[in-house]
């Protein structure tokens, strides 16, 4: 489930178990974000994938976001990096 359209045939709710202490929750913006605890660590939108560790920079905040996205999330030298652009929170990647 890496794109808007795969995960919006989930969101049959407004909130669907997705892994532990991760959820599928639809936005009131349209969007549809993968929440790991109480942050939106994922957000699809149609036309771009919003990126947000919320400060938590963890293996498993990396790895749902390498899970529920098409991009690849690397860490050298405590850095991260998406698909070789340095990740920076908040960031936006178009479709």
């Amino acid at each position: 489930m890496r794109t808007y359209t795969q995960l919006k045939l989930l969101s049959e709710t407004r909130k669907r178990k997705l892994g532990n202490n991760t959820y599928l929750v639809i936005r009131e913006d349209g969007g549809l974000g993968v929440r790991l605890h109480n942050t939106e660590v994922v957000i699809h939108y149609p036309d771009r994938v919003v990126l947000d560790s919320g400060g938590w920079m963890t293996v498993t905040t990396k790895s749902r976001m390498n899970e529920y996205t098409n991009f690849h999330i690397k860490q050298k030298d405590y850095d991260w990096y998406v698909d070789n652009l340095p990740f920076q929170d908040g960031m936006t990647i178009r479709n």
